[in-house]
Protein backbone atom coordinates (compact mmCIF):
# COMPACT_ATOMS: atom_id res chain seq x y z
CA UNK A 1 0.00 0.00 0.00
CA UNK A 2 3.25 2.71 0.83
CA UNK A 3 4.60 1.48 -2.42
CA UNK A 4 1.28 2.32 -4.29
CA UNK A 5 1.09 5.80 -2.60
CA UNK A 6 4.31 6.32 -3.02
CA UNK A 7 4.09 6.00 -7.14
CA UNK A 8 0.64 8.15 -6.78
CA UNK A 9 2.83 11.20 -5.38
CA UNK A 10 5.54 10.65 -7.59
CA UNK A 11 3.34 10.19 -10.77
CA UNK A 12 1.23 13.94 -9.18
CA UNK A 13 4.67 15.65 -9.06
CA UNK A 14 5.66 14.96 -12.32
CA UNK A 15 2.66 15.85 -13.80
CA UNK A 16 2.82 19.29 -12.36
CA UNK A 17 6.11 19.86 -13.34
CA UNK A 18 5.95 17.92 -17.52
CA UNK A 19 2.41 20.05 -17.79
CA UNK A 20 3.27 23.48 -16.15
CA UNK A 21 0.01 22.58 -13.52
CA UNK A 22 0.20 25.53 -11.15
CA UNK A 23 -2.56 24.23 -8.97
CA UNK A 24 -4.62 20.76 -7.62
CA UNK A 25 -7.18 19.77 -10.40
CA UNK A 26 -10.25 17.80 -8.84
CA UNK A 27 -10.57 15.87 -11.64
CA UNK A 28 -9.30 13.76 -14.37
CA UNK A 29 -8.39 14.71 -18.38
CA UNK A 30 -9.77 12.11 -20.86
CA UNK A 31 -10.59 11.20 -24.43
CA UNK A 32 -12.07 8.22 -26.09
CA UNK A 33 -10.90 5.41 -28.26
CA UNK A 34 -12.35 2.26 -30.01
CA UNK A 35 -9.09 0.56 -30.68
CA UNK A 36 -10.56 -2.58 -29.04
CA UNK A 37 -13.58 -2.37 -30.93
CA UNK A 38 -16.11 -0.83 -28.02
CA UNK A 39 -15.32 2.29 -26.69
CA UNK A 40 -13.05 3.14 -24.02
CA UNK A 41 -11.69 6.18 -21.72
CA UNK A 42 -8.26 7.30 -21.91
CA UNK A 43 -6.90 9.54 -19.70
CA UNK A 44 -4.09 12.45 -20.73
CA UNK A 45 -2.68 15.03 -19.17
CA UNK A 46 -4.36 17.82 -17.66
CA UNK A 47 -5.21 20.12 -20.22
CA UNK A 48 -6.95 23.00 -18.40
CA UNK A 49 -6.48 23.92 -14.78
CA UNK A 50 -8.63 26.25 -12.95
CA UNK A 51 -6.74 29.53 -12.64
CA UNK A 52 -9.16 32.06 -11.03
CA UNK A 53 -12.60 32.75 -9.91
CA UNK A 54 -14.63 35.61 -10.66
CA UNK A 55 -16.66 36.24 -7.24
CA UNK A 56 -17.28 38.93 -4.34
CA UNK A 57 -13.27 38.59 -3.70
CA UNK A 58 -11.94 39.90 -7.31
CA UNK A 59 -14.98 42.16 -8.06
CA UNK A 60 -16.20 43.66 -4.84
CA UNK A 61 -20.07 42.54 -5.27
CA UNK A 62 -21.42 39.05 -4.60
CA UNK A 63 -22.52 37.03 -7.68
CA UNK A 64 -25.65 35.22 -7.36
CA UNK A 65 -26.72 33.16 -10.19
CA UNK A 66 -24.72 34.26 -13.02
CA UNK A 67 -26.52 32.87 -16.02
CA UNK A 68 -24.92 33.94 -19.11
CA UNK A 69 -21.49 35.57 -20.46
CA UNK A 70 -20.86 37.61 -23.10
CA UNK A 71 -17.71 39.55 -24.28
CA UNK A 72 -16.93 42.86 -26.48
CA UNK A 73 -14.82 43.36 -28.96
CA UNK A 74 -12.62 45.46 -26.61
CA UNK A 75 -12.84 42.39 -24.50
CA UNK A 76 -14.82 43.91 -22.01
CA UNK A 77 -17.38 40.91 -20.23
CA UNK A 78 -20.95 41.21 -19.41
CA UNK A 79 -22.45 38.67 -17.13
CA UNK A 80 -26.86 38.39 -16.33
CA UNK A 81 -27.15 37.71 -12.52
CA UNK A 82 -30.53 36.46 -12.94
CA UNK A 83 -31.87 36.23 -9.27
CA UNK A 84 -30.08 39.38 -8.62
CA UNK A 85 -32.11 41.33 -11.50
CA UNK A 86 -28.69 42.50 -12.83
CA UNK A 87 -26.38 43.12 -15.54
CA UNK A 88 -22.48 43.24 -14.29
CA UNK A 89 -20.12 44.39 -16.66
CA UNK A 90 -16.08 43.97 -16.06
CA UNK A 91 -13.04 45.46 -18.21
CA UNK A 92 -10.77 43.38 -19.56
CA UNK A 93 -8.95 42.84 -16.08
CA UNK A 94 -11.96 42.03 -14.91
CA UNK A 95 -12.55 44.56 -12.63
CA UNK A 96 -15.82 45.78 -11.80
CA UNK A 97 -17.19 48.47 -14.96
CA UNK A 98 -20.87 48.69 -13.84
CA UNK A 99 -23.32 47.30 -11.65
CA UNK A 100 -26.72 47.51 -13.56
CA UNK A 101 -29.96 47.07 -12.20
CA UNK A 102 -31.69 50.40 -13.45
CA UNK A 103 -31.84 51.83 -17.14
CA UNK A 104 -32.90 54.84 -18.35
CA UNK A 105 -35.25 55.13 -21.19
CA UNK A 106 -34.37 58.03 -24.29
CA UNK A 107 -37.89 59.95 -22.50
CA UNK A 108 -35.82 60.24 -19.08
CA UNK A 109 -38.28 57.16 -17.57
CA UNK A 110 -36.68 54.53 -15.60
CA UNK A 111 -36.96 50.93 -15.86
CA UNK A 112 -35.65 47.80 -13.87
CA UNK A 113 -34.87 44.61 -14.67
CA UNK A 114 -36.65 41.12 -14.37
CA UNK A 115 -34.58 37.66 -14.30
CA UNK A 116 -32.33 38.92 -17.19
CA UNK A 117 -30.72 35.48 -19.41
CA UNK A 118 -29.04 36.31 -22.01
CA UNK A 119 -26.69 38.99 -23.46
CA UNK A 120 -25.32 39.81 -26.80
CA UNK A 121 -22.82 42.54 -27.36
CA UNK A 122 -22.53 43.32 -31.24
CA UNK A 123 -19.60 44.84 -33.32
CA UNK A 124 -20.59 48.33 -32.66
CA UNK A 125 -21.48 47.47 -29.44
CA UNK A 126 -24.94 47.46 -28.97
CA UNK A 127 -26.04 45.23 -26.12
CA UNK A 128 -29.09 43.01 -26.71
CA UNK A 129 -30.30 42.10 -22.93
CA UNK A 130 -33.38 39.30 -22.65
CA UNK A 131 -35.14 40.79 -19.52
CA UNK A 132 -36.73 37.24 -19.22
CA UNK A 133 -39.18 37.57 -16.71
CA UNK A 134 -40.62 41.24 -18.27
CA UNK A 135 -41.13 39.40 -21.41
CA UNK A 136 -38.71 41.89 -23.62
CA UNK A 137 -35.36 42.05 -25.20
CA UNK A 138 -33.69 45.69 -23.78
CA UNK A 139 -31.34 47.09 -26.70
CA UNK A 140 -28.76 49.13 -25.22
CA UNK A 141 -26.12 51.35 -25.97
CA UNK A 142 -22.46 52.34 -24.49
CA UNK A 143 -23.39 54.51 -21.82
CA UNK A 144 -26.16 51.83 -20.63
CA UNK A 145 -29.52 53.55 -21.72
CA UNK A 146 -32.27 51.65 -23.28
CA UNK A 147 -32.65 52.37 -27.25
CA UNK A 148 -34.66 50.12 -28.41
CA UNK A 149 -36.93 48.00 -26.61
CA UNK A 150 -38.79 44.55 -28.28
CA UNK A 151 -42.23 43.27 -26.55
CA UNK A 152 -45.10 40.76 -26.86
CA UNK A 153 -43.52 39.38 -30.01
CA UNK A 154 -45.27 36.22 -31.29
CA UNK A 155 -44.90 33.58 -34.05
CA UNK A 156 -47.24 33.13 -37.15
CA UNK A 157 -50.37 31.60 -36.06
CA UNK A 158 -50.50 32.63 -32.37
CA UNK A 159 -50.81 36.30 -32.93
CA UNK A 160 -54.52 36.51 -31.05
CA UNK A 161 -53.34 33.61 -28.48
CA UNK A 162 -53.48 35.92 -25.40
CA UNK A 163 -51.74 33.22 -23.44
CA UNK A 164 -48.62 33.08 -25.31
CA UNK A 165 -45.75 34.61 -23.07
CA UNK A 166 -42.49 36.38 -24.84
CA UNK A 167 -39.88 35.13 -22.36
CA UNK A 168 -36.58 35.34 -24.26
CA UNK A 169 -33.86 33.54 -22.54
CA UNK A 170 -30.52 33.74 -24.86
CA UNK A 171 -29.65 35.70 -27.84
CA UNK A 172 -27.15 36.56 -30.93
CA UNK A 173 -28.06 38.87 -33.17
CA UNK A 174 -26.25 39.30 -37.01
CA UNK A 175 -24.44 41.50 -39.12
CA UNK A 176 -28.28 42.57 -40.27
CA UNK A 177 -29.42 43.17 -36.88
CA UNK A 178 -31.55 40.01 -37.09
CA UNK A 179 -31.50 38.47 -33.72
CA UNK A 180 -32.02 34.87 -32.83
CA UNK A 181 -33.82 34.45 -30.17
CA UNK A 182 -34.59 31.03 -27.54
CA UNK A 183 -37.72 31.64 -25.93
CA UNK A 184 -38.84 29.90 -22.81
CA UNK A 185 -41.51 27.03 -23.86
CA UNK A 186 -40.94 27.40 -27.01
CA UNK A 187 -40.55 24.08 -29.21
CA UNK A 188 -40.66 24.94 -32.53
CA UNK A 189 -37.12 26.37 -32.98
CA UNK A 190 -35.24 29.59 -32.49
CA UNK A 191 -37.52 32.37 -33.35
CA UNK A 192 -35.53 35.13 -35.81
CA UNK A 193 -36.62 38.48 -35.48
CA UNK A 194 -36.00 41.60 -38.14
CA UNK A 195 -34.88 44.70 -36.14
CA UNK A 196 -37.96 46.04 -36.46
CA UNK A 197 -39.10 43.50 -34.32
CA UNK A 198 -40.90 41.37 -37.14
CA UNK A 199 -40.86 38.01 -36.21
CA UNK A 200 -39.63 36.13 -39.53
CA UNK A 201 -39.57 32.20 -39.10
CA UNK A 202 -38.27 29.51 -36.78
CA UNK A 203 -34.32 28.45 -37.21
CA UNK A 204 -33.25 25.15 -36.55
CA UNK A 205 -36.41 23.17 -35.54
CA UNK A 206 -36.03 19.97 -33.95
CA UNK A 207 -39.18 17.86 -33.61
CA UNK A 208 -40.58 16.53 -30.50
CA UNK A 209 -41.14 13.20 -30.29
CA UNK A 210 -44.31 11.60 -28.29
CA UNK A 211 -44.64 7.64 -27.65
CA UNK A 212 -48.14 6.27 -29.20
CA UNK A 213 -50.05 6.34 -26.45
CA UNK A 214 -49.12 10.12 -26.44
CA UNK A 215 -49.65 10.38 -29.48
CA UNK A 216 -53.82 9.03 -29.53
CA UNK A 217 -54.54 10.90 -26.16
CA UNK A 218 -53.51 14.26 -27.83
CA UNK A 219 -56.16 13.75 -30.34
CA UNK A 220 -58.86 14.17 -27.88
CA UNK A 221 -57.00 16.36 -25.62
CA UNK A 222 -58.80 19.30 -24.41
CA UNK A 223 -56.80 22.74 -25.06
CA UNK A 224 -56.01 22.95 -21.77
CA UNK A 225 -54.82 19.41 -21.13
CA UNK A 226 -52.55 20.09 -24.26
CA UNK A 227 -51.09 23.56 -22.13
CA UNK A 228 -50.50 21.05 -19.34
CA UNK A 229 -48.73 18.80 -21.48
CA UNK A 230 -45.92 21.22 -22.77
CA UNK A 231 -44.79 22.17 -19.11
CA UNK A 232 -43.81 18.66 -19.27
CA UNK A 233 -41.75 18.54 -22.49
CA UNK A 234 -37.79 19.22 -23.10
CA UNK A 235 -37.18 23.06 -23.77
CA UNK A 236 -35.32 22.19 -26.95
CA UNK A 237 -32.67 24.31 -26.80
CA UNK A 238 -30.59 25.25 -23.81
CA UNK A 239 -28.26 27.37 -25.13
CA UNK A 240 -27.03 29.28 -28.73
CA UNK A 241 -24.00 31.30 -29.57
CA UNK A 242 -22.65 32.81 -33.06
CA UNK A 243 -19.15 32.06 -34.13
CA UNK A 244 -16.91 34.38 -36.17
CA UNK A 245 -18.12 32.77 -39.88
CA UNK A 246 -21.51 33.95 -38.48
CA UNK A 247 -22.90 30.37 -37.90
CA UNK A 248 -25.00 29.24 -34.74
CA UNK A 249 -23.95 27.06 -32.35
CA UNK A 250 -26.91 25.46 -30.38
CA UNK A 251 -27.17 23.31 -27.32
CA UNK A 252 -30.19 21.00 -27.48
CA UNK A 253 -31.33 18.58 -24.71
CA UNK A 254 -34.64 17.41 -26.88
CA UNK A 255 -32.38 15.54 -29.53
CA UNK A 256 -30.17 13.05 -27.70
CA UNK A 257 -28.17 12.29 -31.40
CA UNK A 258 -27.20 15.31 -32.08
CA UNK A 259 -27.22 17.69 -28.82
CA UNK A 260 -24.61 20.14 -30.57
CA UNK A 261 -25.53 21.87 -33.66
CA UNK A 262 -24.01 23.78 -36.33
CA UNK A 263 -26.70 25.79 -38.01
CA UNK A 264 -26.11 28.15 -41.11
CA UNK A 265 -28.81 31.04 -41.50
CA UNK A 266 -31.07 28.46 -43.60
CA UNK A 267 -31.22 26.58 -40.19
CA UNK A 268 -29.06 23.46 -42.17
CA UNK A 269 -26.92 21.55 -39.44
CA UNK A 270 -23.06 22.09 -41.34
CA UNK A 271 -21.49 20.61 -38.57
CA UNK A 272 -18.96 18.14 -38.96
CA UNK A 273 -18.82 14.82 -36.90
CA UNK A 274 -15.67 12.63 -38.37
CA UNK A 275 -14.34 11.78 -34.82
CA UNK A 276 -14.22 8.17 -33.17
CA UNK A 277 -17.10 8.90 -31.03
CA UNK A 278 -20.42 11.29 -31.13
CA UNK A 279 -20.56 14.58 -30.11
CA UNK A 280 -22.70 13.57 -27.67
CA UNK A 281 -20.32 14.50 -23.94
CA UNK A 282 -19.93 11.76 -22.26
CA UNK A 283 -20.69 8.02 -23.80
CA UNK A 284 -20.78 4.63 -22.67
CA UNK A 285 -17.50 2.82 -22.09
CA UNK A 286 -16.18 -0.33 -22.08
CA UNK A 287 -16.00 -0.17 -18.54
CA UNK A 288 -19.52 1.03 -17.23
CA UNK A 289 -22.55 -1.12 -17.36
CA UNK A 290 -24.39 1.94 -19.44
CA UNK A 291 -24.19 5.19 -21.29
CA UNK A 292 -23.78 8.42 -18.53
CA UNK A 293 -26.34 10.77 -20.40
CA UNK A 294 -24.62 14.14 -20.96
CA UNK A 295 -27.26 17.19 -21.08
CA UNK A 296 -25.53 20.27 -22.51
CA UNK A 297 -26.18 23.29 -21.16
CA UNK A 298 -23.45 25.86 -23.02
CA UNK A 299 -21.84 25.92 -26.04
CA UNK A 300 -18.88 28.27 -27.40
CA UNK A 301 -15.95 27.91 -30.47
CA UNK A 302 -12.91 29.53 -31.21
CA UNK A 303 -11.11 31.26 -34.17
CA UNK A 304 -9.54 27.48 -34.86
CA UNK A 305 -12.80 26.08 -35.16
CA UNK A 306 -12.46 23.90 -32.05
CA UNK A 307 -15.74 23.73 -30.14
CA UNK A 308 -16.26 23.57 -26.15
CA UNK A 309 -19.59 22.06 -24.78
CA UNK A 310 -20.65 22.55 -21.55
CA UNK A 311 -22.59 19.19 -19.32
CA UNK A 312 -23.90 20.04 -16.36
CA UNK A 313 -25.22 16.54 -15.52
CA UNK A 314 -21.36 15.95 -15.19
CA UNK A 315 -19.99 18.98 -14.59
CA UNK A 316 -17.39 18.43 -17.33
CA UNK A 317 -15.93 20.16 -20.40
CA UNK A 318 -15.69 18.87 -23.70
CA UNK A 319 -13.46 20.00 -26.49
CA UNK A 320 -13.83 18.87 -29.76
CA UNK A 321 -11.66 19.94 -33.27
CA UNK A 322 -12.97 21.28 -36.26
CA UNK A 323 -14.01 17.35 -37.40
CA UNK A 324 -15.55 16.17 -34.44
CA UNK A 325 -12.38 14.39 -33.04
CA UNK A 326 -12.29 14.70 -28.70
CA UNK A 327 -9.33 16.55 -27.88
CA UNK A 328 -10.20 16.37 -24.28
CA UNK A 329 -12.65 15.51 -21.58
CA UNK A 330 -12.09 17.05 -17.96
CA UNK A 331 -14.33 18.56 -15.09
CA UNK A 332 -16.49 17.51 -12.12
CA UNK A 333 -19.50 17.60 -9.73
CA UNK A 334 -18.84 19.52 -6.92
CA UNK A 335 -17.59 22.38 -4.54
CA UNK A 336 -13.95 22.82 -5.09
CA UNK A 337 -12.34 25.12 -7.26
CA UNK A 338 -12.36 23.56 -10.89
CA UNK A 339 -15.67 21.49 -10.13
CA UNK A 340 -19.30 22.70 -10.80
CA UNK A 341 -22.79 22.29 -9.38
CA UNK A 342 -25.26 23.88 -11.64
CA UNK A 343 -22.95 25.38 -14.75
CA UNK A 344 -25.17 27.64 -17.00
CA UNK A 345 -22.88 28.80 -19.66
CA UNK A 346 -19.50 28.34 -20.98
CA UNK A 347 -17.67 31.53 -23.27
CA UNK A 348 -14.05 31.38 -24.69
CA UNK A 349 -12.01 34.35 -24.65
CA UNK A 350 -8.20 33.54 -26.17
CA UNK A 351 -6.98 30.60 -23.97
CA UNK A 352 -9.26 31.27 -21.47
CA UNK A 353 -13.00 29.16 -20.83
CA UNK A 354 -15.22 30.98 -18.82
CA UNK A 355 -18.25 28.68 -16.97
CA UNK A 356 -20.68 30.48 -15.03
CA UNK A 357 -21.96 28.14 -12.11
CA UNK A 358 -25.16 29.10 -10.64
CA UNK A 359 -24.81 26.22 -8.07
CA UNK A 360 -21.23 27.67 -6.46
CA UNK A 361 -22.54 31.53 -7.28
CA UNK A 362 -19.00 31.94 -8.90
CA UNK A 363 -17.30 32.24 -12.67
CA UNK A 364 -14.36 30.00 -13.11
CA UNK A 365 -11.68 30.68 -15.43
CA UNK A 366 -9.74 27.66 -16.98
CA UNK A 367 -6.19 28.28 -18.57
CA UNK A 368 -4.65 25.85 -21.23
CA UNK A 369 -1.76 23.75 -20.22
CA UNK A 370 1.54 23.27 -22.39
CA UNK A 371 0.50 20.03 -23.51
CA UNK A 372 -3.30 21.67 -24.39
CA UNK A 373 -1.40 24.27 -26.17
CA UNK A 374 0.71 21.90 -28.50
CA UNK A 375 -2.66 20.19 -29.61
CA UNK A 376 -4.34 23.50 -30.27
CA UNK A 377 -1.15 24.80 -32.43
CA UNK A 378 -0.62 21.60 -34.05
CA UNK A 379 -4.52 21.62 -35.05
CA UNK A 380 -4.27 25.06 -36.49
CA UNK A 381 -1.51 24.57 -38.45
CA UNK A 382 -2.82 21.27 -40.16
CA UNK A 383 -5.88 23.22 -40.85
CA UNK A 384 -3.80 26.17 -42.15
CA UNK A 385 -2.16 23.66 -44.63
CA UNK A 386 1.41 24.19 -42.87
CA UNK A 387 1.51 20.59 -42.72
CA UNK A 388 5.53 19.87 -42.24
CA UNK A 389 5.34 22.30 -39.21
CA UNK A 390 1.99 20.12 -37.83
CA UNK A 391 3.99 17.13 -37.60
CA UNK A 392 6.70 18.64 -35.38
CA UNK A 393 4.12 19.40 -33.28
CA UNK A 394 2.07 16.66 -33.10
CA UNK A 395 5.18 14.56 -32.43
CA UNK A 396 5.74 17.07 -29.41
CA UNK A 397 2.24 15.90 -28.13
CA UNK A 398 2.89 12.08 -28.63
CA UNK A 399 6.08 12.31 -26.28
CA UNK A 400 3.70 13.76 -23.77
CA UNK A 401 0.41 11.30 -24.65
CA UNK A 402 1.58 8.27 -26.23
CA UNK A 403 -2.08 7.57 -26.16
CA UNK A 404 -3.25 10.03 -28.04
CA UNK A 405 -4.79 8.41 -31.35
CA UNK A 406 -5.68 12.39 -33.37
CA UNK A 407 -1.98 12.96 -33.17
CA UNK A 408 -0.89 9.15 -34.93
CA UNK A 409 -3.53 10.11 -37.55
CA UNK A 410 -3.13 13.62 -38.15
CA UNK A 411 0.72 12.26 -38.81
CA UNK A 412 -0.53 10.36 -41.20
CA UNK A 413 -2.63 12.09 -43.14
CA UNK A 414 0.07 14.29 -43.60
CA UNK A 415 2.08 11.76 -44.60
CA UNK A 416 -0.43 9.90 -47.78
CA UNK A 417 -0.51 13.93 -48.75
CA UNK A 418 3.49 13.58 -49.08
CA UNK A 419 3.28 10.45 -50.71
CA UNK A 420 5.01 8.74 -47.68
CA UNK A 421 2.84 5.35 -47.88
CA UNK A 422 4.49 2.87 -45.76
CA UNK A 423 5.12 5.72 -42.89
CA UNK A 424 1.66 7.06 -43.51
CA UNK A 425 0.24 3.48 -42.69
CA UNK A 426 2.28 2.89 -39.63
CA UNK A 427 0.62 6.14 -38.15
CA UNK A 428 -2.65 5.30 -39.16
CA UNK A 429 -2.48 2.02 -37.61
CA UNK A 430 -1.41 3.73 -34.17
CA UNK A 431 -3.81 6.16 -34.50
CA UNK A 432 -7.08 3.91 -35.06
CA UNK A 433 -7.90 6.38 -38.22
CA UNK A 434 -10.86 5.04 -39.64
CA UNK A 435 -11.31 7.98 -42.13
CA UNK A 436 -13.67 10.15 -43.48
CA UNK A 437 -17.42 8.34 -42.50
CA UNK A 438 -19.21 10.34 -45.67
CA UNK A 439 -17.03 8.33 -47.97
CA UNK A 440 -16.75 5.67 -45.67
CA UNK A 441 -12.39 5.25 -46.81
CA UNK A 442 -10.12 5.10 -44.56
CA UNK A 443 -6.45 6.40 -44.76
CA UNK A 444 -4.80 2.73 -44.19
CA UNK A 445 -6.49 1.54 -47.11
CA UNK A 446 -5.89 4.41 -49.51
CA UNK A 447 -2.24 4.26 -47.99
CA UNK A 448 -1.94 0.51 -48.84
CA UNK A 449 -3.34 0.76 -52.00
CA UNK A 450 -0.81 3.55 -52.97
CA UNK A 451 1.78 1.73 -51.69
CA UNK A 452 0.98 -2.16 -53.12
CA UNK A 453 0.79 -0.05 -56.28
CA UNK A 454 4.18 1.54 -55.99
CA UNK A 455 5.49 -2.23 -54.78
CA UNK A 456 4.20 -3.44 -57.68
CA UNK A 457 5.47 -1.29 -60.46
CA UNK A 458 8.35 -1.80 -58.87
CA UNK A 459 8.61 -5.39 -59.05
CA UNK A 460 7.24 -5.17 -62.90
CA UNK A 461 10.82 -3.66 -64.26
CA UNK A 462 12.34 -7.00 -63.45
CA UNK A 463 9.75 -9.41 -64.13
CA UNK A 464 9.26 -7.41 -67.77
CA UNK A 465 13.26 -8.16 -68.38
CA UNK A 466 13.05 -11.74 -67.52
CA UNK A 467 10.02 -12.15 -69.71
CA UNK A 468 12.04 -10.05 -72.59
CA UNK A 469 15.22 -12.43 -71.76
CA UNK A 470 13.16 -15.81 -71.61
CA UNK A 471 11.07 -14.68 -75.21
CA UNK A 472 14.62 -13.56 -77.03
CA UNK A 473 15.79 -16.94 -75.28
CA UNK A 474 13.16 -19.01 -76.74
CA UNK A 475 13.22 -17.45 -80.05
CA UNK A 476 16.90 -17.70 -80.35
CA UNK A 477 16.18 -21.61 -79.48
CA UNK A 478 14.01 -22.17 -81.83
CA UNK A 479 15.49 -20.56 -84.73
CA UNK A 480 18.86 -22.23 -84.01
CA UNK A 481 16.84 -25.47 -84.02
CA UNK A 482 15.40 -24.60 -87.21
CA UNK A 483 18.26 -24.02 -88.91
CA UNK A 484 20.34 -27.24 -87.60
CA UNK A 485 17.11 -29.00 -88.66
CA UNK A 486 17.37 -27.69 -92.34
CA UNK A 487 21.08 -28.47 -92.28
CA UNK A 488 20.42 -32.50 -91.34
CA UNK A 489 17.77 -32.45 -94.29
CA UNK A 490 20.70 -31.23 -96.81
CA UNK A 491 22.93 -33.88 -95.90
CA UNK A 492 20.22 -36.66 -96.08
Amino acid sequence: MKKILASAVLCLLFCSWAFGVSAFVPYDTYTYSTRTGSVEALYSPTAYYPDFVIDKSLIGIPLVTPTCICFDKEGNMYITDNSANRLIVLNPDFSLKANLDTFETEDGMFEFLGGPEGVFVTDDMEIYLCDTKQKRILVLDQKYNIIRKYENIKPVGVENDEDYSFMPTRIVVDSSKNMYVLVQNEYQGIMQIDQNGKFISFLGSNKVTYDPITKLWKKIMTKEQKKQLIQFLPVEYTNLTMDHEGFIYTASKADNSSPIKRLNLAGKDVLIRNGYVDMVGDVKTSKTTEKVESLIAGVDSDENGQVYALDSNGGRIFVYNSEGFLLYAFGSIGNQIGSFITPSDIKVNNDLIFVADQGTARITVFRRTEYADLVTKANDLYYKGQYEESVNLWKQVIERNANFELAYAQIGKVYLRENRYKEAMEYFKLGNFRGDKITNTTGYNKAFIEYRRIQASKLLGPFVIVIVVLYIGYSFYKSRRKRTGKAANLQR
